[in-house]
């Protein structure tokens, strides 16, 4: 450690290190990654939001399937429960993707991530018509007249869906 003798010079008005103008060591290196705008956040969080319900939902299928306290009556109800479980957990995981893909994607990926949740929520629009209007969508058989339940599901999806693409479609191309 170098003590001042009193001999040395005084540096007074002189620059230092700490009062020099800060330069970036690497001029010409790219800058950081700026965080995406909030429309891209907002549109990705919605999507990221309604793969958790579909996470939760398959979750809840495998444990209710799975419970060894059911009467035999509810055996074939569990049996469907637990085979719908890998689909609704690919569903839920293509959900993420998509989200980070509207949050954090590149334009083209961006673009084709926002075309996909504009055809789901187009999708949950027209089922909840189909609802309203007594054909069930989802029924294979066409028999019978469908639960009127689902349709307010429905509508806040196609909601949340249209919501996502518009906020995550819309704004300035991020470079």
């Amino acid at each position: 450690m170098a003590v001042a003798s009193a001999d040395a010079p005084a540096q007074r008005g002189a620059m230092t290190s700490f009062a020099s103008p800060v330069q970036h060591p690497f001029p010409d290196a790219p800058a950081a990654p700026t965080a995406p705008s909030l429309p891209r956040l907002l549109g990705g969080g919605l999507v990221a939001t309604m793969g958790i319900v579909v996470f939760s939902i398959a979750i809840g299928n495998q444990v209710v399937g799975s419970s060894h306290a059911l009467v035999a009556s509810q055996a074939e109800a569990a049996r469907h429960l637990v085979t719908a479980t890998p689909i609704l957990v690919a569903i839920g995981l293509l959900h993420v993707i998509t989200a980070v893909a509207l949050a954090r994607g590149r334009d083209g990926l961006r673009i084709v991530a926002v075309l996909v949740t504009g055809l789901a929520s187009l999708a949950a629009a027209s089922s909840a018509a189909m609802f309203a209007a007594g054909v069930d969508p989802f029924s294979w058989s066409g028999g019978g007249q469908p639960p009127t339940s689902g349709v307010a599901l429905l509508v806040i999806a196609a909601i949340a869906y249209g919501s996502a693409a518009v906020a995550a479609g819309s704004g300035p191309a991020e470079s």
